[in-house]
């Protein structure tokens, strides 16, 4: 891709013209090959930056990621653990409010286990 754009660069100064002295039009095709190989390197460079940044990217959204899964399965267990506490104080209070009403009923856990 370097020579295409050398080559272009080329066409485009002699289209302009020769200049009047054969060393001015050397040193101008001299400089402006400078000037793209400069721009050739800067853009590997900054292409190998965008692929460098690319992956830093991937790996930090992956880390995020398995953060946030790591953290959403402590907070269900945190919650089944709460629900089951929440449970098994319904069910005292039940037991609770029909022995009050009427003397002692079956215990439901042995009946959903029947």
């Amino acid at each position: 891709m370097a020579d295409a754009l050398r080559d272009a660069i080329q066409r485009t100064l002699s289209v302009a013209g020769r200049p009047a002295r054969a060393r001015t039009s050397r040193v101008t095709r001299e400089r402006a090959a400078q000037l793209l190989d400069e721009v050739t390197r800067l853009g590997r460079e900054a292409s190998v930056e965008l692929a460098r940044r690319g992956q830093d990217a991937r790996e930090e959204l992956a880390r995020r990621g398995q953060d946030a899964g790591a953290d959403l399965a402590r907070r269900g267990q945190e919650a089944a653990g709460e629900m089951t506490q929440r449970l098994e104080a319904l069910e005292r209070r039940l037991a609770a409010l029909e022995e009050a009403l009427g003397g002692p009923r079956e215990d439901p856990k042995r009946k959903a286990e029947g």
